[in-house]
């Protein structure tokens, strides 16, 4: 983010993310469809990946503008995958009877509501951890970065990021086991 100050305001923020949208998304795009040669999944992909971009802001500030564009193309990987496996995963489990009439009181046979909370537990505990282990968690486990990526992009080593992500860790299950027992 050249020629912006070195702690930007959330306005400041928006608008540059808005800036990259703009400049980005169609190259982002036309890569989205070679993974699926389908036009709204694409689409899906590019909003997916500004969704996160936005969710983490400070990550994308912290890559050099002329690295901006790979950033971008490293999250669209993942987002494309995930999308793919969620439709491979979903094609097969319609909640509904063998003659076409929905029912409201099928039960999900892959208790997403379940994994919804344990996602939304997930989130609230990797929100109390400091920001620089949480974007490392989010880094390696979310976008699928390796430690030495990782490390390339915080100017750091990867033994430092190896080591960062297991004191995460350890945390994240302190956590947990507070909740268990409460």
């Amino acid at each position: 983010m050249k020629g912006q100050p070195a702690c930007p305001s959330g306005r400041q923020i928006t608008e540059y993310i808005a800036h990259l949208y703009q400049e980005y998304s169609g190259r982002l795009y036309s890569s989205a469809f070679k993974y699926t040669s389908n036009k709204s999944t694409a689409e899906d992909g590019v909003q997916r990946v500004f969704e996160r971009v936005l969710l983490y802001p400070k990550a994308v500030l912290n890559v050099p503008e002329d690295e901006v564009l790979f950033f971008l193309f490293a999250i669209l990987r993942n987002v494309m995958r995930t999308i793919a496996s969620e439709e491979e995963k979903n094609a097969h489990l319609p909640l509904n009877y063998e003659d076409g009439l929905e029912s409201y009181d099928l039960a999900d046979p892959e208790d997403a509501y379940l994994r919804f909370i344990n996602l939304q537990s997930t989130k609230e505990k990797l929100s109390k951890l400091k920001p620089e282990l949480c974007d490392l968690m989010i880094f390696h486990y979310v976008y699928g970065f390796k430690y030495q990526e990782i490390a390339d992009m915080f100017q750091v080593t990867d033994r430092t990021v190896k080591r960062r992500i297991s004191l995460a860790k350890k945390e994240l299950r302190k956590m947990f086991r507070k909740e268990d027992f409460l």
